[in-house]
């Protein structure tokens, strides 16, 4: 184990710990590592509970940093298939940290979902004086609306509100990841607690163009497009692969690299690449290293998100849009109301949902005018990139803590 702590914070006699809950691995959730670390970064002591990984140990350690797994894995199947891992997992998630509270006397429990009903494994802790935070992410109605079609009448949409509402009722504070989920909070009637909204901001110590800049001389000539993220029906891949037989014919020399765990839609969106003799075309990279994505992206001419309009999507923020913006590659991403919210128009280069025929003349603009692409960039630059960072978001974060902490703790900022 771990015991030295380089930043002691100045202010504190005691080390002050925080345990953080979350249901995916730790290395692929960048939000958990951002708190994470900075933290760690910060002198205070920070314990992750979160489901094995088979590219960690079962306990791991990093300077202030305790990794604590539980012998689950991630489901990426059906409805019943999460519904049933999830009680599981909640079960695990109960007794570790149970076990590591009554050792370590936590003074803050920090629960990410989905689920929203992991909150309840703290329930000793709660008793016994820690203060719990539930962070928002994902709404798990509209995630079980855009990944399963779960109707908004069915009994199952009404239980999971409830287990929203009484999940965010047992806290002691709620964070959330933007201000539409904040929205959509309250209409639903959690007014009893006040809710920060914390961005996801990638973090530029990760993602900086600067740094990166080395890996512009392997671009090889090609005309590269990139998506690092989730493979799913839901973040309408299956757009850029039947964009690409209209591209090949105007750009011979284009290439789309797909980053992002090898699941079972990779085998449907192969099987259409192939039908549409493309698939010499795409590059499916598998899962890397969150420290190696900057690397693709700033390799790339254009970063793509195709992301399909639902209640979901259409609120929720797509962190690799962020990613691209940071890196300072144009975008072409679909009008969804959270996109059109954090940019504008002369800053991404927008095509209606689904629309494949869209899609792809917009590339073709793209690759037909490299001023085009660079202007997309200065006036993200501008909307975006320079009105927001993480360290605004940690600094908030410090507040609420700082809030909830005993006396004799204090956080800097």
């Amino acid at each position: 184990m771990i015991k030295t702590f380089p930043r002691l914070l100045k202010d504190n006699m005691r080390m002050l710990k925080i345990c953080m809950i979350a249901h995916q691995y730790y290395n692929r959730d960048p939000r958990v590592r951002r708190y994470a670390e900075a933290l760690a970064n910060d002198g205070v002591q920070v314990d992750i509970i979160c489901p094995r990984d088979q590219n960690i140990l079962k306990t791991s350690n990093y300077d202030n940093i305790r990794i604590f797994t539980v012998p689950v894995g991630r489901s990426y199947k059906g409805k019943g298939s999460y519904i049933s891992e999830y009680i599981l997992s909640f079960i695990f998630y109960f007794i570790k940290l149970t076990s590591l509270f009554f050792r370590n006397r936590y003074q803050i429990i920090h629960v990410h979902s989905i689920p929203d009903f992991l909150i309840f494994t703290a329930f000793f802790p709660k008793i016994f004086g820690a203060k719990l935070i539930l962070d928002i992410k994902d709404l798990m109605p509209e995630v079980f609306i855009s990944k399963y079609k779960v109707d908004v009448k069915s009994k199952l949409f009404k239980l999971i509100k409830i287990q929203e509402a009484l999940s965010a009722k047992f806290a002691h504070a709620i964070i959330t990841a933007n201000s539409n989920f904040k929205e959509t909070l309250i209409k639903r009637g959690i007014t009893f607690r006040d809710i920060m909204v914390i961005n996801n901001i990638a973090d530029t110590k990760i993602f900086n163009r600067i740094l990166y800049h080395k890996y512009l001389a392997e671009k090889n000539g090609r005309f590269t497009l990139i998506y690092p993220g989730t493979i799913a029906p839901r973040y309408g891949l299956e757009v850029a692969v039947r964009g690409l037989p209209f591209l090949v014919k105007n750009i011979t020399n284009i290439r789309l690299i797909i980053v992002g765990a090898i699941v079972e839609y990779t085998k449907e969106l192969k099987r259409i690449a192939k039908e549409l003799e493309v698939l010499d075309k795409i590059e499916f990279v598998g899962i890397v290293p969150i420290e190696e994505v900057p690397r693709y992206i700033i390799q790339a001419d254009v970063g793509i998100y195709t992301g399909i309009s639902d209640p979901h999507m259409d609120i929720a923020t797509p962190t690799k849009v962020i990613e691209y913006a940071i890196m300072g590659i144009p975008i072409v991403a679909p009008r969804l109301k959270i996109l059109e919210d954090l940019f504008t128009d002369s800053s991404i280069m927008f095509f209606e949902s689904g629309n494949i025929e869209e899609f792809s003349n917009c590339i073709l603009k793209l690759y037909k005018s490299p001023e085009l692409r660079s202007q997309l960039v200065k006036n993200a630059d501008r909307d975006f990139v320079s009105k927001h960072s993480w360290e605004h978001e940690k600094n908030k974060y410090y507040d609420l803590l700082n809030g909830l902490l005993p006396k004799g703790y204090k956080l800097p900022g």
